[in-house]
């Protein structure tokens, strides 16, 4: 079938994004944290706690145990945290910035798909499998990127964290700190602070944004770009549609459809729209779609 590949592809990427550790997953299903004291993988996890003692009291130069030094060791911890913690915050913010243009891209390649098949001549079946194929990427990405703190803005996020590791730090400033378990206690609550589903950052942000944000109510062009392109294209000069393309659209689907609804961000026309902006490509390259090809979508 022409397009399989293609098929195939965006699938993959929806696969992929998808993907996950089978074993855990089906251990934290069956067993939540477990009932357990001790696991088959606690060693290894001991090994790299002592690993983890030893660099940071080699860096506190007092020896590879601490010297029992152990209120020291929790800033020293802390401070290496806040490292951690900023590489976090810094590729949260970058993946928050990739998701709009890497969905736009999704759909601009899924309009030249569009266009390139209507001039091979694909059929309209063909035609509809390579959109579904496409949308089930865009929404997988959509939804893989969902599971992150990327809706609120990157400073409220920074504010939320920076806040809380500041209040615990006053708050264990007199803390006695006598071995090191209690040691290893602190550092991993200062950690919690900045995981991305921790309690303080997640819910703390979305308090700092419900009560900052005012009820403001916008209208978002199409997140699939169907808008902008076919916009691009009838409006060549930014100002005015070209009536030379608008009668081609009407011959497209139907003489008596007024092309202005179409052309909005209306959610409802997102696949006409992409199907008349591959149709415009392919006149614009020689090649016309049959009159009347697109008037089902109108129902």
């Amino acid at each position: 079938m022409r397009g399989a590949g293609i098929v195939a592809g965006c699938v993959g990427v929806a696969l992929l994004v998808g993907g996950c550790d089978p074993l855990m997953e089906r251990r934290y299903i069956t067993e939540g944290a477990g009932v357990d004291l001790y696991t088959a993988d606690r060693s290894s996890q001991i090994e790299l706690l002592n690993q983890y003692i030893g660099f940071v009291c080699t860096q506190i130069q007092t020896g590879p145990t601490c010297d029992s030094n152990w209120t020291t060791f929790v800033q020293a911890g802390m401070n290496g945290t806040d490292l951690r913690c900023d590489g976090f915050l810094t590729w949260l913010d970058a993946r928050r910035r990739d998701r709009e243009p890497i969905i736009a891209e999704i759909s601009a390649i899924n309009t030249a798909v569009h266009a390139i098949m209507t001039v091979t001549g694909s059929n309209p079946r063909s035609l509809d499998i390579v959109t579904a194929a496409f949308g089930l990427a865009s929404a997988s990405y959509a939804n893989w990127n969902s599971r992150l703190l990327i809706s609120a803005n990157q400073s409220t996020v920074q504010e939320v964290v920076y806040t809380s590791q500041g209040q615990f730090r006053d708050k264990i400033k007199n803390y006695p700190v006598p071995d090191q378990p209690t040691a290893i206690y602190l550092l991993r609550n200062y950690l919690r602070l900045c995981m991305q589903r921790g309690a303080p950052v997640e819910a703390q942000t979305n308090l700092v944004v419900a009560n900052t944000t005012p009820r403001t109510y916008v209208v978002q062009a199409a997140v699939d770009s169907s808008y902008t392109t076919l916009r691009a294209l009838l409006y060549p000069n930014g100002k005015s549609p070209d009536p030379e393309l608008v009668a081609y659209v009407k011959t497209l689907v139907g003489a008596n459809v007024a092309v202005g609804p179409i052309v909005t961000t209306n959610p409802r026309f997102a696949t006409l729209r992409q199907r008349i902006s591959a149709c415009i490509i392919s006149h614009k390259a020689g090649h016309d779609c049959p009159k009347n090809s697109l008037s089902q979508f109108i129902q």
